[in-house]
């Protein structure tokens, strides 16, 4: 498990340095195509276990998780969001829809992974900036 959490950590390190740069510069605001964002269904897993045994709670929570994405993954500090809504709500997921301070939206899409109903943890499937 060690040698695993090292792999991900030297992983997400080469991440950041290939992408570190271009993350800092204005992301992506163009366009309406949907960006893949990669979910591990072995890490989803482990996830959901840690939430069946009472620990991060906020895996239940759609926004929760949105705020985590918005600034673990795009950089994109809480305090940017001025608005969080869901338009909309299928079988397959939610999509949450994030207006920013300065005037730009993007939508992400979320998903329950592992289980889909109240107990099952939440994660974004691929998100989109609009104009």
């Amino acid at each position: 498990m060690t040698c695993r959490k090292y792999l991900l950590g030297l992983a997400l390190a080469l991440l950041v340095g290939l992408c570190g740069c271009a993350q800092q510069q204005e992301p992506r605001f163009q366009g309406a195509n949907w960006i893949e964002a990669s979910i591990d269904t072995e890490k989803a897993k482990l996830l959901q276990e840690e939430v069946d045994n009472g620990h991060r709670p906020g895996l239940l929570d759609p926004r929760q998780v949105a705020y985590e994405f918005l600034t673990r993954q795009l950089g994109i500090p809480g305090s940017k969001v001025q608005e969080m809504k869901e338009i909309k709500e299928t079988q397959e997921g939610k999509i949450l829809q994030v207006s920013l301070s300065d005037g730009k939206m993007l939508q992400l899409y979320l998903v329950q992974p592992v289980r889909k109903e109240p107990t099952g943890i939440w994660q974004v499937k691929k998100y989109r900036f609009l104009e």
